[in-house]
């Protein structure tokens, strides 16, 4: 008996360290999950602040073009073939702007993407969390029966 009730308490302490071990995973995990949330905020503010200062530089890039074809239009009037070649390069540096501003688009909605994978990995850190105090919680209960039961066996006689 004395044997059955030494078992029950090392089967209770291995289960109490287990319980403790996934507290602290909980709180290391829900730790972690707070941190990458904050993560995600600032990565976001950094993105979209970028994309914002990006926006400007194009549309200022876009003015300048627009009126360097104006004053060369201007100056060179009277002369069709400049005119017409000052049209085509014109084509050609909107072109390049668009495709600046499709790049830039890309890179922003995957830079979006990165911070909604850092809230996915929270949210499945909070969830893993979650599950981790329930498993602490049946540990606590198993533990607690395994003592009741070692105790009440240390109370009936003998057969």
């Amino acid at each position: 008996m004395r044997r059955k009730f030494l078992s029950a308490v090392g089967v209770g302490g291995g289960c109490s360290m287990l319980a403790l071990g996934c507290s602290l995973d909980a709180r290391v995990d829900l730790a972690a999950a707070s941190a990458m949330d904050q993560l995600a905020v600032s990565m976001e503010t950094v993105v979209r602040e970028y994309h914002t200062e990006i926006e400007r530089s194009d549309d200022a890039t876009e003015e300048a073009v627009v009126d360097a074809f104006i004053g060369r239009v201007r100056r060179d009037v009277s002369d069709n073939a400049l005119v017409d070649s000052h049209g085509e390069k014109f084509r050609m540096a909107m072109k390049r702007v668009r495709d600046d501003r499709a790049v830039e688009m890309a890179r922003y909605h995957a830079a979006l993407d990165n911070v909604g994978l850092v809230r996915e990995v929270s949210r499945g850190l909070k969830r893993l969390a979650a599950e981790s105090m329930s498993f602490e919680d049946d540990a606590r209960r198993y533990l607690f029966s395994l003592l009741e039961s070692a105790q009440a066996g240390a109370t009936t006689p003998q057969s």
